[in-house]
């Protein structure tokens, strides 16, 4: 997650060449990992946005880079049997979705063929078992959302989503992949604002849903005035939201996953997938086989949405995260649901943990949930914990594959591996990887899968230190 001061300026990043304007015609052989269609002009590998694997399509370039091409798709001559008409009326202006002419089921297959390669390609990785993927609404899925507040300089209010490949925001009526809760909200707020003399001090809004109700957070840079806090609460009303402002009360809502009730606050990491969420938790606890006699370890642990309930099930639950804000919401909703074999950490986990007072306890089995940049930093750390079972929930195909290879390297094989659809119509993936301890392994197979150099690795981490410390229930409040 870190970026070096200063980096080589690659061949990508030079000046763009002249780009023709005469449109081509393409045969898109497949597709990217962003969910453009790939085929070749002139022998370049161009990137088509809007094509689809199979399709003869006109395209036009718009950037003609050393290495690749980029165009948009203009006309498809021979279209592909898996092409749907988009459901959304903004879809071919909004940025927020880009699988929407491409059927549900084949939009699956792809993103599950997808990271098998990658772990194929990038790990070495085979998995014993593909699963069937974890499936759910294609429309009106998603719980959160992060909205935009813009004012043309003819006094019109924006209210939406960024364009595609632009950070300007696009007119949006109404979103048909928002919880149906909140159909229509962006035109009622932009109808609401459209009273006011400027709505330039107002940023974004961060709406984010629980089972019944949610918040409403409205991001400004001057303190709002009456006129506006009536507006606001006005739509909130409407809507069954609560509504958050600088200088508001703290509010929360809440999600259940199985008999455990999940407080949260606005920007909280929560998943936006609900219905994905529960499945994926539900698979956790299968995957990982937990017992009552099992000590578990989750990394990444968040609010507690895994760690609550492996509790459920499990002698004892440690769960760590970096945000002292989430560790404390963690350690209430352990409180709240009267859960006491659970413990939260905060730790740096970019960082080495060998140091941390809860590494030195004995774990059955290891939950890992890492944002996109994957768990390098402390796959080495966690294999030597030798845990029977490590379950690794994946937004980022590559991360998983370069973090999978290390721990079959340290001994473990991939058993099961399964997609969860918790993104439909986009082109983002999550996945969840089960790695077993391998009673076979032999360290000298260990020593030629690592290298003749993997000590050098090794001493560097153990020269870094991370602090780590508990935060006991009763502290819960944000600091």
């Amino acid at each position: 997650m870190r970026r070096a001061n200063q980096r080589h300026r690659s061949k990508s990043s030079q000046p763009n060449k002249p780009v023709s304007s005469e449109p081509a015609e393409l045969v898109i052989d497949s597709l990217s990992h962003d969910g453009r269609g790939v085929g070749r002009l002139s022998g370049k590998a161009t990137f088509v946005s809007n094509a689809l694997p199979g399709e003869t399509v006109i395209a036009k370039l718009h950037n003609a880079k050393s290495k690749f091409n980029e165009a948009d798709c203009l006309e498809v001559l021979s279209a592909s049997a898996d092409r749907v008409e988009p459901f959304c009326e903004h879809y071919h202006t909004c940025g927020g979705c880009d699988l929407q002419h491409l059927s549900q089921e084949a939009q699956v297959s792809h993103k599950q063929t997808q990271v098998l390669e990658q772990l194929s390609r990038i790990g070495n990785l085979t998995p014993e078992e593909t699963l069937p993927a974890l499936q759910g609404p294609a429309q009106n899925y998603r719980r959160s959302a992060r909205i935009g507040i813009n004012q043309r300089a003819d006094g019109e209010v924006i209210i939406g989503f960024r364009r595609r490949s632009s950070n300007l925001l696009t007119q949006i009526d109404n979103c048909p992949v928002l919880d149906s809760r909140l159909d229509n909200i962006c035109a009622s707020l932009r109808d609401a604002l459209e009273v006011l003399p400027t709505v330039k001090h107002l940023t974004h809004l961060d709406i984010s849903l629980g089972d019944t109700g949610g918040l409403f957070s409205v991001r400004h840079v001057k303190p709002l005035n009456e006129e506006e806090l009536t507006i606001f609460t006005s739509v909130c009303d409407a809507y069954g939201l609560t509504l958050q402002y600088e200088k508001s009360d703290r509010h929360s809502a809440s999600y259940q996953v199985g008999d455990v009730n999940l407080d949260f606050h606005s920007g909280d990491f929560i998943q936006v997938n609900g219905d994905i969420n529960r499945q994926m938790v539900d698979q956790a606890l299968t995957l990982l086989d937990i017992q009552s006699e099992d000590k578990v370890l989750d990394l990444f642990c968040g609010l507690g949405n895994f760690s609550l309930p492996l509790a459920r099930k499990a002698a004892q639950v440690t769960g760590v995260e970096g945000s002292d804000a989430m560790v404390e919401q963690a350690s209430a909703n352990a409180a709240a649901n009267n859960i006491e074999n659970c413990r939260f950490f905060r730790a740096n986990l970019a960082d080495t943990i060998i140091h941390t007072q809860w590494y030195k306890d004995s774990y059955d089995k290891v939950l890992l949930d890492p944002p996109r940049a994957g768990a390098e930093n402390i796959i080495e750390q966690v294999c030597k914990l030798k845990a029977e079972k490590i379950l690794y929930i994946a937004c980022n195909p590559g991360a998983l594959a370069r973090d999978g290879g290390q721990l079959q390297r340290h001994g473990y094989k991939l058993s099961r591996f399964m997609l969860a659809d918790m993104f439909p119509q986009t082109h983002h993936i999550e996945s969840v990887a089960l790695f077993e301890r391998d009673p076979d392994f032999k360290p000298e197979q260990q020593e030629k899968l690592l290298g003749k150099h993997s000590h050098l690795r090794e001493d560097s981490q153990k020269k870094r230190k991370s602090s780590s410390k508990p935060v006991k229930q009763g502290l819960w409040r944000r600091r």
